[in-house]
Formats: structure tokens, sequence, C-alpha cells
């Protein structure tokens, strides 16, 4: 619901969409922590050194911590597309995550690089132009980093692509950092005094 829209409600309808704003803001914030911390977790869990790529953990003896959290962030990538207008990027995003999590790197090699592929790509995408962030420095530093990132992993060699994942998936999660606090401060730049109307029966 658009600021012009508010305006014109009532405020018990003001205050359910106001709610609505923070109950997202806080949806994209666990979405957020869980893109940071995941490969901490496979790390910390997991009986090896750290592993070629987050993906590969898929056989670390208890899976299912690579499954669980995956799973459950693709389900947050799905709501966030379908509860929040003009997001269905996010359900097709949420949706390519789901098809890294079925179809694994061993098995199914190509199916899970197309499926990976489109994720980070997309998100990368997603930051640079679908972003609330007016500061487009900020969102090209975000940019070149993942893009670093990539020239460190592929062309120099110097990072695995674990930490090139980890890496994509931090900016990802600041993309929905700033998100929410757009979500959540949004609502409240109506004026006072159409914050202040009485319901309308």
């Amino acid at each position: 619901m658009q600021a012009q829209q508010l305006a014109l409600a009532p405020q018990s309808t003001v205050r359910r969409a106001v709610d609505g704003f923070v109950r997202l803001a806080k949806l994209e914030r666990v979405l957020a922590l869980a893109c940071i911390l995941i490969p901490a977790i496979l790390i910390l869990f997991d009986d090896l050194p750290i592993r070629s790529s987050i993906s590969d953990y898929y056989k670390m003896r208890w899976d299912q911590l690579f499954y669980f959290p995956l799973t459950a962030v693709s389900m947050l990538f799905v709501v966030n597309g379908i509860v929040k207008e003009r997001r269905a990027y996010n359900t097709i995003l949420g949706t390519m995550l789901a098809g890294v999590i079925l179809f694994n790197c061993d098995d199914f090699p190509r199916t899970h690089v197309l499926f990976a592929s489109v994720f980070f790509i997309g998100n990368g995408a997603v930051i640079l132009f679908y972003s609330s962030l007016k500061d487009y420095s900020f969102k090209a530093i975000m940019a070149a980093a993942i893009l670093a990132a990539v020239l460190a992993c592929f062309a120099f060699h110097l990072i695995s692509l674990f930490w090139l994942e980890w890496i994509s998936l931090a900016m990802i999660a600041m993309h929905y950092f700033i998100e929410s606090s757009y979500g959540v401060e949004e609502p409240w730049r109506l004026p006072r005094p159409l914050q202040r109307a009485p319901d309308a029966g």
C-alpha cells in the first residue's frame, strides 16, 4: 500500500498497514541473518576442513544442517516475493535456491550450476536495479565487491568458490538489511495530521 493510499485511509487501516510493514521488515532481517550465518554453521558442524563450496556440504554427516537452513531461506525469498508488492523476482530467486538444494552438485552438476548461477546473478541484478537504496555509489561498491570476489576466485585463484559464495551471500544480506530499514520507516513518513485522523467508522 502506497503512502497516498494510506493518507486517505482511516487510522485503523493505517495501523494495520504499518504492522504489515514491520512484520515484513522482520522477515527480511531474518533472511539477511540466515544468509550470513549459514556458511559459518556449516563450517562449525562439519568434521572436515572448509569444503570447496557451500553446495558440497550436502555430504556432511549432519546434512540436515545443510538442507534445513537453505530450505528456510528459499521459502523466505518466496514469501517475500508473494507478500511484498512488486517483489515477484524474489519468488523466482527462492525457486532458484530450491533448485540448488534439490539438484546436488555431484549427481546433477549442470542443473545445479544453472540454478546457482541464476540465483547469485539474479541477486546482483536486484541489488543494482531494484534496491530501495538511492545511493548508487554504495550499490556500486556492493556490486564491485562481488565482482572482485569473482575475479579472485576464477581469474586469480586466490579464494575458493566457498568464500565467493559467502561474500555474495553477505552482500545479499546487506541488501535485505537496507530493505528492512526502508520497510519500517516508510509508513511513518506520512504527515502527522493524517496519522491522527479519526476512524471512518
